[in-house]
């Protein structure tokens, strides 16, 4: 009876864990290419319009709407993504205490995307994706926050001579 027990659970570590996480494993990578697929750069803005280098170098998200829900959003964002270099949020319109895009600044660039409430841009400044200020586009938009913010350089391992 013991060797019984002994050979199933070693086919259990041969051939259902190994086929487990790689069913697991899969999934995600699935889900991933499906939301890469979602950021293709939907239009780009020629780097020299940007004169006051406010964009150029930063994962941007930029506000176009001004509704008490989009700033309790934005607040929420602000919050997840604080201590993240490289990510800052502008308003399109004025809003106290925040930072705002100067009047008229880019507007060519950014009028077509009115109906929509976010902007999402990259650090080349190619605009990834546009949302609107519901539940689904916003949980959306955070995920493809966290994929398009550029990782940290790890360091490498360097031996003492």
């Amino acid at each position: 009876m013991g060797r019984w027990i002994t050979w199933v659970v070693l086919g259990l570590f041969i051939v259902i864990v190994p086929f487990g996480s790689w069913y697991y494993l899969k999934k995600g990578l699935d889900y991933r290419k499906k939301s890469l697929s979602e950021l293709v750069a939907k239009d780009s803005i020629a780097t020299n319009l940007d004169s006051l280098h406010i964009l150029r170098g930063f994962t941007s998200l930029i506000v176009t709407d001004t509704q008490p829900s989009t700033t309790k959003v934005v607040g929420s964002i602000l919050e997840q993504f604080k201590n993240i270099k490289g990510f800052q949020i502008f308003y399109m319109d004025s809003l106290k205490g925040t930072r705002i895009m100067p009047a008229g600044y880019m507007a060519d660039s950014f009028d077509k995307y009115t109906q929509q409430s976010f902007i999402l841009m990259d650090t080349a400044m190619h605009i990834r994706n546009v949302y609107r200020n519901d539940t689904e586009s916003v949980r959306k938009m955070i995920e493809h926050i966290a994929m398009v913010i550029p990782r940290p350089k790890e360091s490498d391992i360097k031996m003492k001579k």
